[in-house]
């Protein structure tokens, strides 16, 4: 009885006590930028990883979904746009940049009007986002340099 019980905690570890290897979670995204591999794995609910060439980046765990939006070269630096889906009412939708062009790739923090239709401008050495304002129907933006984004409009 008591082997049966080891079997099972075996089987649910992964399988490691009866000498399989543990299987990792497969990436929904696989992504090379120049020479760099951008993965996004979905490790459970509501749980992604950001890996960046077999290292993680960032481990998102109050989104319900992060996407890959597009990737921008900005004065030889490779960025990724990510959007990540809160699911609120409120405010389903943010941004962060993900800067890979520095010696440790970076993640920025999260900014956007709660609008899913973000415009993409490079210029003068920034990535610029932006979108309507939901509530006045306006216009924001923000642009992403030197490893800091910031409300520009």
């Amino acid at each position: 009885m008591v082997r049966n019980v080891w079997v099972a905690v075996a089987a649910l570890a992964g399988g490691l006590l009866c000498g399989m290897p543990a299987r990792a979670a497969e990436p929904r995204l696989t992504a090379a930028l120049g020479d760099t591999v951008v993965k996004l794995i979905d490790v459970g609910p509501k749980v992604t990883r950001v890996v960046v060439d077999e290292s993680t980046v960032f481990e998102d765990r109050e989104s319900t979904l992060v996407s890959f939006v597009n990737a921008y070269t900005v004065q030889g630096r490779w960025m990724a746009l990510l959007q990540t889906d809160t699911g609120a009412k409120d405010c389903p939708t943010r941004f962060r940049v993900l800067d890979l062009g520095a010696p440790k790739p970076s993640l920025s923090l999260p900014f956007g009007s709660c609008s899913d239709a973000a415009q993409v401008s490079t210029a003068d050495n920034a990535l610029t986002v932006s979108m309507p304002v939901p509530k006045d129907g306006g216009t924001a933006a923000w642009t992403y340099r030197d490893g800091r984004v910031a409300r520009t409009r």
